[in-house]
């Protein structure tokens, strides 16, 4: 029989081994519990990561990339481009992915645009050479025809129609010349504020509407040659614009200010909403050439062509104006920069004999003045070189006042416009006769 003390001894050191068994069990137990939890909870945190990642994906294809297509390839403006729809993943590999392909698609179609752009207007300007080459030669020619026979006639008014549609159709030319990023086309010789509103006029269809309010401080001041032709086509567009929409007159008054000239275009017609204000200055603030990929409408590129014009010769248009009419109050603010000196008394002797000796050669039926629909601009004449060529004159910017006796007629009175844009015709028609004539082509 067993010493009880050994038997004491033994079941104790059963007990402890037992008790120390069941109490790694339960701590393994524990662990493995704790271990399951944090498994179930990271299960349930990559299930929840999973399923951001999954709704992350079905957002950029299915709202974020539409998006970016409707505002850069469509050209829709006002489009809001949403970024992550789930903020977890802001700063994640994800979001820098999806930021990347972003830049690459902006990037592509950029690229896409420019290479389409280029080989457009590229296209474009090689036609609209052919054609206003053509058109001018076309009006050259019913310059010629015009000077054979005598003013009143019924063929001599269908020749002034025919000029008048021909020198619309230059018009257009010149304003895709303008919007791919060309130049007008033309180069002028000095003329006054007068005769640039007179031939803008005449460019349009109604130009018997447009009241020209004359004063001779502002109308026989001079302007640089080399912006004068783009002048008149800003000047055009916005009398086309005013005449297209109303029905009445349409006034233009020329006002002098501290650092330049106005010429104000009032229209009594529809006025413009805030809409059409902010597309309207944006446009005329726009400083780049045609984006052709997303033209939506033709017939409303007028403030663009103004736009580029104005970035381009360094003045400035602003239609966001009231007219006191209850129109549009369209301004063309030309700085001083921009002006000359007229001819001296010394040039204009000499050029109207110089004139006196053409007419005699090239009008031999009649002496009179060619009536014309203001076709061409008016050009005051120049002293020519020996081979003929206009002889260009450097003018400091101080206004000229206007010679003795030579106060234009009424610019109401369309009569007098047809005979004040005779000259017009005729100096264009004697200058495009020069051995290389003063127009100029890309």
């Amino acid at each position: 029989m067993l010493d009880p003390q050994v038997t004491t001894a033994i079941l104790g050191a059963g007990f402890a081994v037992t008790s120390a068994g069941l109490v790694a069990q339960t701590r393994a137990k524990r662990a493995l519990a704790a271990r399951c939890t944090r498994l179930e909870k990271q299960h349930k945190i990559d299930g929840t990561h999973l399923a951001a990642l999954e709704t992350e994906i079905r957002h950029f294809a299915e709202v974020a990339m539409p998006a970016m297509v409707d505002v850069l390839a469509r050209g829709h403006r006002g489009v809001p481009v949403p970024g992550l729809s789930q903020e977890e993943l802001a700063g994640t590999v994800v979001d820098h992915a999806h930021q990347a392909v972003r830049r690459l698609l902006q990037e592509a179609l950029t690229v896409s645009r420019e290479q389409i752009g280029r080989t457009a207007r590229s296209a474009v300007r090689d036609m609209i050479d052919e054609a206003q080459t053509g058109l001018q030669r076309c009006q050259m020619r019913v310059i010629e025809e015009m000077e054979r026979h005598p003013d009143g006639t019924a063929y001599h008014q269908s020749l002034m129609d025919f000029d008048h549609l021909v020198t619309q159709s230059l018009h257009t030319l010149q304003r895709m010349r303008i919007l791919t990023g060309s130049w007008p086309g033309l180069q002028r010789a000095d003329c006054t504020v007068r005769e640039i509103v007179e031939s803008a006029r005449g460019r349009i269809s109604d130009y018997l509407r447009v009241s020209y309010t004359y004063e001779p401080r502002t109308g026989e001041t001079w302007l640089e040659g080399r912006v004068v032709e783009p002048v008149t086509v800003a000047l055009t567009e916005l009398l086309s614009n005013a005449a297209a929409f109303s029905d009445g007159k349409v006034f233009v008054e020329v006002q002098a200010f501290q650092t330049g000239y106005c010429i104000v275009v009032d229209d009594g017609g529809l006025n413009m909403n805030p809409f059409q204000r902010e597309s309207a200055a944006r446009q005329l603030g726009h400083r780049e050439v045609l984006d052709v990929t997303t033209v939506q409408d033709t017939g409303q590129l007028g403030f663009a062509v103004i736009g580029r014009l104005a970035s381009d010769y360094g003045f400035s248009a602003d239609v966001t104006s009231t007219s006191p009419y209850g129109g549009v109050r369209a301004v063309l603010r030309i700085p001083l920069e921009l002006f000359g000196r007229g001819p001296t008394a010394e040039e204009i002797e000499a050029d109207r004999q110089a004139a006196a000796a053409r007419a005699g050669q090239h009008m031999p039926l009649h002496a009179g003045p060619v009536a014309s629909t203001g076709a061409a601009d008016t050009t005051p004449a120049q002293p020519t070189t020996s081979g003929g060529l206009p002889q260009r004159r450097r003018r400091s910017p101080v206004a000229a006042a206007p010679a003795s006796g030579s106060a234009p007629a009424p610019a109401d009175d369309p009569d007098a416009f047809s005979a004040s844009l005779a000259q017009l015709g005729r100096t264009i028609h004697d200058t495009e006769n020069t051995p290389e004539g003063d127009h100029l082509h890309d």
